[in-house]
């Protein structure tokens, strides 16, 4: 589910000031406020619910409403893909096997390795992100596509048991987890043995990230403390997919770095294959740093220095 992020790297646009900053903030056309540790919320079950409120309120904006231009739903449901070359490289074949998208948002994503040939299951928590999905695997004819309704906690319950071949959890999902050992977990009794799980995810540095404005051009500075095990609430106005929309809304995320990531998983009995970084991302948090690479990427500008903006991560089930 990125579906999406827009997490606490989204900074205020120039000129608006967050308590306690003595900088001047920058980032996409998003009216961000960070509340993070101290304003009362220590119970996660009242955070993951009103991240639920949250997207159940963008599933008709992404699926059909001023999103759907960012999630380029006409060029997809004309045959376009939306997952990138290197994840349907790095996953392999997947024609014939069980393949489970966790935090599938609208489905666009798991329809998309339907289309590879899998055997696609879907699950999300929000009840209106599964209604669209269900009526974009009608409108394409995936009618053997299956979307359910289930927290990430609950999804072994609500699978009965079954194991899959692979195990995908999209772009930018793990910060919307209140638990990562939880999250590896549940990931461990989902998939079977052999089986792969495969996520892509911004970079912790990349997370850590703001610009501020000095001598009339943009500087990253080391903005949030990746050891940080709270959650950081923000309450923002527009969304991802269309800044200008005009909903707010109250959201809450946990920021993870690689050796919780791993660790998690190792503990869980899975193998990593391989971790790959790239300079290219899946959303434009800084649009006076970035340009657009391909649909849904974003690079920096030229001259600007590099570090890794995302990653994959394939492990195996041992």
């Amino acid at each position: 589910m990125l579906e999406f992020l827009f997490k606490r790297i989204h900074w205020p646009k120039a000129g608006k000031r967050l308590a306690g900053d003595n900088t001047t903030g920058s980032g996409p056309r998003l009216a961000v406020m960070s509340l993070r540790d101290g304003d009362g919320f220590r119970d996660y079950e009242e955070l993951v619910q009103e991240n639920l409120e949250s997207w159940d309120e963008l599933a008709h904006v992404h699926a059909q409403g001023s999103g759907a231009d960012f999630y380029r739903i006409s060029q997809w449901l004309d045959g376009e893909t939306k997952l990138a070359e290197w994840e349907i490289e790095e996953v392999g074949p997947v024609s014939g096997k069980a393949l489970l998208h966790l935090q599938c948002h609208i489905g666009t994503d798991t329809l998309s390795w339907h289309r590879e040939g899998a055997k696609v299951t879907g699950i999300d928590y929000s009840p209106k992100a599964i209604i669209e999905a269900e009526r974009f695997a009608e409108i394409i004819g995936a009618d053997d596509a299956r979307f359910l309704v289930s927290r990430v906690c609950d999804a072994a319950d609500a699978l009965s048991g079954e194991k899959f071949d692979v195990l995908y959890t999209g772009r930018g999902a793990l910060c919307w987890l209140p638990d990562i050992g939880q999250w590896a977990s549940i990931c461990r009794s989902l998939v079977k043995r052999g089986g792969i799980l495969y996520l892509e995810e911004s970079t912790p540095m990349l997370n850590s990230m703001k610009t501020y404005e000095h001598d009339s051009r943009f500087v990253f500075v080391v903005g949030y403390d990746l050891f940080n095990e709270e959650a950081v609430s923000e309450v923002s106005e527009g969304s991802y997919a269309d800044p200008n929309w005009p909903g707010k809304r109250r959201t809450h995320c946990w920021e993870y770095r690689y050796g919780s990531i791993i660790n998690a998983l190792v503990r869980n009995g899975f193998k990593i294959d391989f971790l790959n970084e790239r300079d290219e991302v899946f959303f434009n948090p800084f649009p006076e740093k970035f340009v657009e690479s391909r649909p849904n990427y974003w690079t920096f500008r030229e001259g600007e220095m590099r570090f890794p903006l995302s990653f994959t991560l394939r492990a195996t089930r041992i």
